[in-house]
């Protein structure tokens, strides 16, 4: 699988990107520290699990695969989908839907993958990233109705856009689901 990387200009939607890239199957990387301003806002990704609203860590690198080939395990968990291979590394491939209960979308589904070497995973998700800018007047206190796994590891909320939307903890989240398997 070739790689190349288009970086995110600040302020730029994802769905800019260039959709040539997605057609030749090229993987989309996205700086999410690069996206974060200098005032008080922040400028985020966020993607969908069903009605679940999760917040990209801003200081990992999440990269994009449309065209994923997944490698299946024998004898693992239905959420667990295998492993996938990005520049040499194996990452583990998760599917949060399967493991939520939550109908995935009809249709095409996007491959995630949060972090590098071997702190990387990856999830299925609904559809291209989205840009979104939070700021101080979008946190909230009340809490969204999550699965446990999720809560245990969720920092903040924000409603934004009728949606709510959840900062969490993806390494400790991913190395929970690890030790399930």
């Amino acid at each position: 699988m070739s790689s190349a990387p288009a970086r995110q200009q600040p302020g730029l939607p994802v769905d800019d990107v260039s959709k040539q890239d997605l057609a030749t199957g090229e993987d989309l990387l996205f700086d999410l520290g690069a996206a974060v301003g200098d005032d008080h806002d922040l400028q985020v990704h966020t993607v969908l699990i069903g009605n679940i609203g999760l917040v990209l860590p801003k200081h990992e690198i999440s990269e994009l695969i449309d065209r994923p080939a997944v490698c299946s395990l024998p004898n693992t968990l239905t959420w667990f989908d295998g492993v996938i291979s990005v520049r040499g590394s194996m990452i583990p491939v998760f599917d949060l839907h399967q493991l939520f209960s939550i109908e995935a979308p009809a249709g095409k589904r996007r491959l995630i993958v949060v972090g590098q070497n071997e702190t990387a995973a990856a999830f299925w998700v609904d559809d291209f990233p989205r840009l979104l800018v939070l700021d101080d007047d979008d946190v909230t206190t009340a809490e969204p109705p999550l699965p446990s796994l999720i809560r245990a590891h969720a920092q903040r909320f924000f409603l934004k856009q009728d949606q709510a939307w959840v900062e969490w903890d993806v390494q400790a989240f991913f190395s929970a689901l690890g030790e399930k398997l």
